[in-house]
């Protein structure tokens, strides 16, 4: 009998070993060391064919980790560092809303009051409709326009949708929207989000236009066969994509969300509060996701566990994401040179932040 039980015992205690060892397997706790995260990482770029990748991870309200890895250019010797710069592509808008919130807190601009009050857009002045679009359709994606317009050289813009009916990717809204604020501060974008953003939260290595300065370590685009391509160097600012910024950078900007830094702990309150549900898929449909929304600048998930924000970018040849929770104030930021990737977030959600995001279906990247 004793042997019974002292074998049982051993037995319970191999169940424990396999199910820690599980557990660990699916995250690294946040006390890992920088070897199991390089290892991660290194193994991850790997099995995705990634030539370049930079990575943030904020754990307790302050930057627990950064790292590069890989090349700036998949036939050069040059390699990523914490400091390499990446297209934001997407990830610029989130950072743009931070700043028009700030305009709201300064009773500059109205979240509310229709955008055609402070200026009158041209583009689509055929259809009234559009003055009904505010800052708050901008920034929660139901303005009623479409991503980008059909030709991009074409002064026309035609709208798919009454503006407020339905949540709809829009790129023409930021663009929209930051000609609004450059009339009512009287400051172009890039020098309007270098007093507002870049300078207070030290964010150095960041601009919506090039800056020549960026030039010594920069990483290049790579497509679908992991060729390098040329890099284009933007000297006009766009809200939605043309921001220019380092993993370092950027995590300095999500810390500022995740503390209340340079906005009121209410106007965070309002940036993460849901406007509306989004569809399940990215491309539409009637079917509304149960756990994902979109606030004021970042989309939004609810798990049963927590709430989190979240973003993604995607310039084709550069493809980046970030995902936070306000709560725990910890979150993750990467930043790729690859059009593959964004088939890492699932498994970057799992391994830093502990749980496996609807994103991926909403998105579609396999």
């Amino acid at each position: 009998m004793t042997c019974l039980l002292h074998s049982l015992h051993c037995l319970w205690l191999v169940v424990i070993w396999l199910i820690t060892l599980s557990a660990s397997a699916q995250r690294v706790p946040a006390d890992e060391s920088n070897r199991e995260i390089d290892q991660f990482v290194r193994r991850l770029m790997d099995s995705a064919h990634v030539p370049g990748l930079s990575i943030a991870i904020i754990r307790n309200g302050a930057l627990h980790y950064r790292q590069g890895y890989g090349l700036t250019k998949s036939d050069s010797t040059q390699r990523v560092t914490s400091e390499t710069i990446f297209d934001a592509a997407s990830l610029s808008k989130p950072v743009f809303a931070y700043a028009v919130l700030q305009l709201v807190e300064q009773e500059l601009l109205d979240l509310d009051k229709p955008l055609f009050e402070y200026l009158p857009y041209p583009d689509v002045a055929s259809d009234d409709r559009y003055k009904k679009i505010t800052a708050r359709l901008v920034l929660s994606h139901r303005t009623g326009f479409p991503n980008w317009r059909k030709n991009r050289r074409s002064p026309k813009l035609a709208m798919v949708a009454p503006p407020g009916e339905r949540f709809g990717y829009s790129g023409e809204g930021y663009v929209y929207l930051q000609k609004v604020v450059e009339k009512i501060t009287g400051k172009p974008l890039n020098t309007l989000m270098t007093e507002l953003v870049f300078k207070p939260l030290q964010m150095t290595r960041s601009s919506y236009i090039w800056n020549p300065a960026f030039d010594a370590n920069f990483s290049l685009p790579h497509n679908q066969d992991g060729e390098p391509e040329p890099k284009y160097k933007s000297s006009l600012a766009n809200a939605a994509y043309s921001l220019q910024t380092t993993a370092d950078d950027y995590a300095r900007f999500i810390l500022a969300i995740l503390t209340s830094k340079g906005v009121k702990i209410s106007t965070i309150d309002q940036m993460l509060t849901s406007q509306g549900q989004l569809p399940t898929r990215f491309s539409g449909g009637e079917t509304l996701s149960p756990t994902l929304s979109w606030g004021l600048g970042v989309g939004l998930e609810r798990t049963p566990a927590a709430d989190y924000f979240w973003h993604w970018g995607d310039n084709d040849t550069y493809k980046c994401y970030m995902v936070a929770n306000r709560k725990r104030r910890e979150a993750v930021v990467y930043f790729t040179n690859s059009t593959n990737g964004l088939s890492l977030i699932d498994t970057m959600t799992r391994q830093f932040m502990g749980f496996s995001t609807s994103t991926v279906g909403f998105l579609g990247y396999k």
